[in-house]
């Protein structure tokens, strides 16, 4: 397959005009450098279209809607080295939950697993995964879950974010999920977690 999958399968239309040319050039770079991974975690391999649609109107950071992403350019103005929010939007590009439940947490924080294996800039744009506070709650979400998953995947079990990902998309998510995967509920698996951080403190 060509290097420049963003050539078939990213359109990025006139929207673009928003956006310096550097920043152009970065998101199409970063599309080219991690969507192929991305797809290979989040959906078999399989490769969707994406578009990237750059709204002045919006006021968040970015967003996704089955296949486009929309992005607030001026949250790259203030923040020229978050390039890899698009990495996020683009897990949720491939993780495509629709018609399946998926609880909220798990949705967003598979999202920042998969943005702290594939970011690129994540150091420059002073993105992070947070270290353990007696505080949180995997149910956060976001990148308080994507640390736990990493935590589970390097500890626990190696396969569980991406087995939890297929399962998901399978439609074959229930609240059993974690016990039948590692033999600890969810909730004994954060309760390992969190003794595990206050240990290493």
């Amino acid at each position: 397959m060509s290097e420049k999958i963003s050539e078939k399968y990213l359109t990025f239309g006139e929207s673009k005009k928003y956006l310096s040319e550097e920043h152009v050039k970065l998101l199409i770079d970063t599309f080219d450098k991690v969507y192929e991974g991305i797809c290979e975690t989040f959906n078999n391999g399989e490769l969707r279209p994406v578009e990237y649609i750059i709204d002045p109107e919006y006021d968040g950071v970015a967003y996704t809607t089955w296949r486009k992403v929309v992005l607030n350019p001026k949250w790259l103005e203030e923040h020229p080295w978050d390039i890899d929010c698009m990495t996020h939007e683009l897990i949720h590009v491939a993780q495509n939950y629709k018609d399946v439940e998926c609880p909220f947490w798990i949705c967003e924080g598979l999202a920042d697993y998969g943005r702290a294996k594939f970011g690129l800039y994540n150091k420059e744009g002073k993105w992070e995964l947070p270290k353990y506070s007696d505080k949180q709650k995997y149910t956060d979400g976001y990148r308080v879950a994507a640390a736990f998953f990493l935590w589970i995947e390097e500890n626990i079990d190696p396969t569980l974010p991406k087995d939890l990902n297929d399962t998901i998309k399978a439609g074959k998510y229930t609240d059993d999920y974690f016990k039948n995967k590692t033999g600890y509920t969810v909730d004994e698996l954060w309760q390992k977690y969190a003794e595990a951080n206050k240990a290493n403190a």
